[in-house]
Order: structure tokens, then C-alpha cells, then sequence
């Protein structure tokens, strides 16, 4: 779905810029150099913005502040959570479009944990490793522990260094199901120096049998279509893996989503495309709704069958999401905007409750790239409310059992085997959890790439 098929209401808004009123006609020659940042960005921002009518009036901005302090006294208070709002600014000299997925790193995603008896000392424990990294190479695994850097503790002041710098030697751990304790390897490992690491969304795939049902199982880590706007060499990855599903003739799925805090709509849409029943393809997937500034708020979206090409449609009737905390975005939007047409089973954890999205504008004179929340997004139901989050049907803390904190695919992983026991009957309604070593997560690495909101195509 394009925005430029979207009309807008001009009603003037055009015609005069709204900032003429805070200054004197005859001293604005002079000071047009001076505010044509801020002013870029209140006209850009009373067009598009979600809550456009929350931003001040002209007469109580100050035109003359720094671009991003500018940029935040227009936010609404409705905009994020926690004093963190969800529209952002960034200078083009920082920012590039594939950041988060050409990410110069070792290539792991983290958390940082605390033990309950430990107050300062914090592990780092692994949650995925990307293939042909610095960390694959030296064989570091999903569930793995990082104790120490370079011999020192890691702690809340220095732990940043795990995102990525020079060669470093780790202690790296595992848990002890006996001890009930992390326990250090013999010997320590170099960790060669971060690199460019590709961080391909489609991270594994593979098919078990459950209770005669042939299962597919996807870890899908971000909504991305590839390493740039029109490379589409994710998207690609994504279409062969339902051709692998298809070929084996896959007809239940588990969707791995918990690590995946959004991206772009577009590739949302192919997903879904391959997920839902083939009844539901032509059919409303469901709309945005932008401002008072468009002649129609409402812009509908839909299962479109061209958008799987060489894909394949696996004509489901019950799909199985894995979700956490940091499941957002364009993940909660899979999952509600799918529930019209399919039965959806979430297990794990409350996700996010993101349910707008956003625009990038790009100012190449002034250097600025600006992504506004500019619409909030409905399934076809018109039901979009998730600002909470969404509850799981089967509530599960992965941490909650650290010894079956195992490798992607192992089907004893906890979530995995909980998936797969469901679909098999094995599982109990009200799975129970593992008692043992407790640990406090206090930094989750993934949270670093997460996008403002659903990413909209201009």
C-alpha cells in the first residue's frame, strides 16, 4: 500500500505557511535563513501528524530552538509511552535506512541479567547469533552466557561495549541444571573485532511432525524487505521459505515473533499473504486512519495474492505466534489484523501494544530525516485496541525454565515444545512453569532497532 495513493485535503494548508503569524512580514527576510529547519518541520508535522491538533499554536513555539528540541515541543502527550515518544528525528549524517540490518556488531542479540542475589555483577545471555558473524565464529549459541570482557565483570556502565568494537577475550557460561547456577567454560574465547554483520529476517525454518500434523516453524526477527528500499533480497528469502513450507506439505505453523519489534508494512503484508486461508486473499486486511487533514481517513489495505510472486500460499486455518515484550509494531499488526479470517494462538509474553504508523520525510538541504506517527492502523473488524498490548492465550516466560533456554528449532525449547505440545494435545491448558535460579533482565539489545512504529511506503 502506497502513500501517494492517498489524498489530501489541502483546504489552504499550502497556501500560507502558518508561522507567518508569529513573525512581522517586514523582518521575515531576515530571519528566513534562520528558522527554515523548524519551519520545515512544523509544516511537514501539521500535515501529517496523527495528532496534528495537539501540536501548539504558531504564537507559543519558539522558531529559533535547536531542530530536535523544536521537533519535541510539537509532540503530543498521546505519542509513545513512558516519556518515550514513538515519532523521531535523526540528522542524515547518522542516519541511514539499513542501520539496524547491516549493523556494524558481533552479531548476537542480548539481554543484560541481573541475579537476584547479585546487586551489581550482570551476565549477558544470548539470544540469537547471526550466521557468519564474529560470534559464529567462534562458536557462540543461542542460550549461551557472556561472564566476563577481557577479565573485567560486566556491569550497567560498561556492558555497551558487547554492541560491537575491537577483539576482546569472554568468559562465556552456561547454565547448570544441577547446580541450579551459571557455571564458566574452561577457557575463555577471543571474540574477534565487530564487523558488518547482514541481519537477515528469516533466521531459521524447519518442519516437524505433532500428534500426525505436519508443522512449519519460522523465526522471523524484523519486517524488512532487505539491505535497502528496493533491494528486496529479504523479501526473497521469505518467498523461498513458503516454497520449502509448501513442499512439504505443511498444514499447521508456528510464527516466532518474539524478538521481532517491526518494520515495514509492506513486507507485514506479504506475510500474511502466505499465512492466511486462501478464502481471505482479495479481502480487506484492514485500514489506516490518518488526520482530518485527508479527504478520506480511512485507507484500506488488503491480502493481496500479487504480492506473493514465486512465494507460496499454505492456505492455513490456525496459526501459532510466539510473542514477548519486545514483539511490537508491525508484529502486533500480523496478529490482529489476521484474526478476521483465521484463529491466532499467541503464546508467551504481553507484546508492546504499538498500533500506529509512521512516515519518513527526508530533507536532503537540511541533513534531517523525520519519521511521524501519521495514521493508527485497524484490522478489516475495525478493532485496533491493543495500546496494553496483546494478551497471550498461553501466558509463558521463556526465562521462567533456563535450562530449556536452548538453540532455535531444539524442540525441547521451551516455547517451541509449548507450540508443538498444543498442537499435539500434550500440553495442558494452564502449562506450568520451572522453578530455579532467578535472574532480573535489565537491557535487552533488540530494543535498540526498533523502528518508531509500522513503517508506511511513500
Amino acid at each position: 500500500m502506497k502513500a501517494r495513493n492517498l489524498l489530501i485535503l489541502l483546504g489552504g494548508l499550502f497556501m500560507l505557511p502558518l508561522y507567518f503569524s508569529s513573525c512581522a512580514v517586514d523582518r521575515w527576510a531576515a530571519y528566513a535563513e534562520r528558522t527554515q529547519t523548524d519551519r520545515w518541520i512544523d509544516d511537514t508535522m501539521r500535515v501529517w501528524y496523527y495528532w496534528n491538533q495537539d501540536i501548539p499554536h504558531t504564537n507559543d513555539l519558539n522558531y529559533f530552538s535547536a531542530p530536535f528540541e523544536f521537533f519535541a515541543s510539537l509532540l503530543s502527550d498521546k505519542d509513545g509511552k513512558e516519556g518515550r515518544a514513538y515519532s523521531t528525528i535523526d540528522s542524515l549524517e547518522s542516519h541511514t535506512r539499513s542501520i539496524p540490518y547491516t549493523d556494524y556488531s558481533y552479531g548476537f542479540q542480548f539481554t543484560t541479567n541481573r541475579a537476584e542475589d547479585n546487586d551489581t555483577a550482570l551476565y549477558a545471555h544470548l539470544l540469537y547469533v547471526t550466521p557468519d558473524s564474529p560470534a559464529g565464529e567462534i562458536g557462540l549459541e543461542r542460550g549461551d552466557w557472556i561472564l566476563e570482557m577481557d577479565g573485567e565483570p560486566i556491569t550497567q556502565d560498561n556492558y555497551t561495549r558487547l554492541y560491537g568494537g575491537g577483539s576482546m577475550q569472554v568468559t562465556v557460561g552456561y547454565y547448570d541444571a544441577v547446580l541450579d547456577t551459571v557455571l564458566p567454560y574452561a577457557e575463555p574465547r577471543i571474540l574477534p573485532g565487530a564487523r558488518a554483520i547482514s541481519d537477515n529476517p528469516v533466521h531459521y525454518r524447519n518442519v516437524y511432525v505433532s500428534g500426525g500434523r505436519r508443522v512449519g516453524y519460522l523465526v522471523y526477527n524484523h519486517f524488512t524487505s532487505g539491505l535497502s528500499d528496493t533491494s528486496g533480497e529479504f523479501d526473497e528469502t521469505l518467498r523461498e521459505a513458503f516454497r520449502y513450507f509448501a513442499s512439504r506439505q505443511v498444514n499447521e505453523f508456528v510464527l516466532d515473533l518474539r524478538y521481532n519489534n517491526g518494520g515495514q508494512l509492506s513486507c507485514a503484508e506479504l506475510l500474511c499473504a502466505m499465512l492466511a486461508p486462501a478464502s481471505a486473499l482479495g479481502q480487506p486486511f484492514g485500514y489506516l486512519e490518518f488526520n482530518t487533514n485527508f479527504v478520506e481517513r480511512e485507507t484500506p489495505f488488503y491480502l493481496e495474492e500479487s504480492l506473493i510472486g514465486d512465494g507460496v500460499n499454505l492456505d492455513l486455518s490456525r496459526l501459532y505466534v510466539l510473542t514477548g515484550s519486545e514483539t511490537a509494531s508491525a508484529s502486533e499488526m500480523l496478529i490482529n489484523c489476521l484474526k478476521p479470517y483465521m484463529e491466532v494462538v499467541q503464546i508467551g509474553g504481553v507484546t508492546e501494544g504499538k498500533n500506529v504508523g509512521s512516515m519518513t520525510f527526508v530533507n536532503q538541504e537540511l541533513m534531517l530525516s523525520m519519521s511521524p506517527i501519521v495514521c493508527k492502523i485497524y484490522n478489516a473488524r475495525g478493532e485496533s485496541d491493543y495500546e496494553q498490548g496483546l494478551q497471550p492465550d498461553f501466558p509463558l516466560d521463556e526465562n521462567s525454565d533456563l535450562a530449556r533456554f536452548l538453540p532455535f528449532g531444539d524442540p525441547n525449547e521451551l516455547m517451541l515444545y509449548t507450540a508443538l505440545g498444543l498442537i499435539s494435545g500434550d500440553i495442558p491448558t494452564a502449562p506450568s512453569t520451572a522453578s530455579g535460579m532467578k535472574t532480573v533482565v535489565k537491557s535487552n539489545s533488540v530494543a535498540r532497532r526498533a523502528t518508531s512504529a509500522v513503517q508506511i511506503d511513500k
